[in-house]
């Protein structure tokens, strides 16, 4: 018969019994996310035999590191990759400067997050500092209020909608085009026309290609924010761009510098692009020259 030393508890067959069920849940509980790393990156995945734990960690491993490999893998070619570009650096003019103010004030007076959080008035200052010239500009991101909407913009006391606004002020021959997942922030105003869009849908693109026009100056993607969306936007908008006009991604986060040094080196010989470095972002602005 076992004895128990004064001072000293033995852990009942309940609480054995229990901690067993617990761990094994939670060995499945890890294992199933495991299979789901594997499955959820299958273009990162090692074709390799290996145990499901090790092969996730390696599957992660090799999405965090492909592109800065891939940056290596260009500059021995001869071609660096493009560092960022202070974005106070831009507004080099005394016309770009009162454009930039200018702009600053028209997105503070309408609610917009871009001179509020943001310093970007000073890259569209740049882009834009011939306001009578500018014809078409297009903005995908109204910027919803509703949280069951990725990217929403709760709290923080922004208008849907209002960036569109302050570029229609600020630009007095422009059509102001404006596109977003959410149909119901989605309106019709002077000058300004807004559709639906859905960045993951490559369909979607197409749709929306033959409701708005082809000879953009401005085209702007300040909408879902991940990789493959803006991606999937910045195709669409060199297609649509004037010559001499612009394509913005916004909100780049600065971890993710060298996927866009790649995307930098694979740009036709038409396009010239800049990668700007904000107050607490990245954007990645492509004009076309051709």
């Amino acid at each position: 018969m076992d004895t128990v030393e004064p001072g000293h508890r033995t852990e009942s067959t309940f609480a054995l019994r229990a901690r067993w069920i617990l761990q094994g849940i939670s060995s499945r509980i890890f294992a199933r996310s495991d299979l789901k790393i594997i499955r959820g990156f299958p273009l990162f995945f090692p074709n390799s035999a290996g145990s499901v734990k090790d092969l996730a960690r390696l599957t992660m491993l090799s999405a965090d590191q492909t592109f800065p490999l891939l940056v290596d893998l260009v500059s021995r070619n001869g071609t660096p990759a493009q560092e960022p570009t202070p974005i106070a650096s831009l507004v080099d003019t005394e016309g770009k400067k009162a454009a930039a103010a200018e702009l600053k004030t028209l997105f503070d007076k309408f609610g917009s997050d871009k001179s509020k959080y943001h310093d970007y008035h000073l890259l569209y200052g740049s882009i834009l500092a011939e306001p009578p010239r500018v014809t078409h500009v297009f903005e995908v991101g109204l910027g919803t209020n509703n949280r069951d909407v990725v990217s929403h913009m709760v709290g923080r006391g922004d208008q849907p909608g209002a960036s569109l606004r302050a570029f229609r002020e600020f630009l007095p021959h422009a059509q102001i085009f404006g596109a977003d997942i959410d149909r119901r922030i989605l309106f019709e105003e002077e000058r300004i026309s807004t559709f639906f869009l859905d960045q993951t849908d490559p369909r979607s693109f197409d749709v929306l290609s033959a409701s708005i026009p082809g000879d953009f100056d401005l085209i702007i993607d300040d909408g879902l924010h991940s990789p493959s969306a803006n991606i999937a936007t910045l195709s669409f908008g060199l297609g649509k761009l004037k010559i001499g006009g612009w394509v913005v991604v916004e909100d780049i986060a600065p971890r993710a510098l060298a996927l866009w040094q790649v995307i930098a080196t694979l740009l036709p010989e038409a396009y010239e692009s800049h990668i700007v470095r904000a107050q607490d972002a990245l954007l990645f602005a492509v004009r076309r020259l051709q």
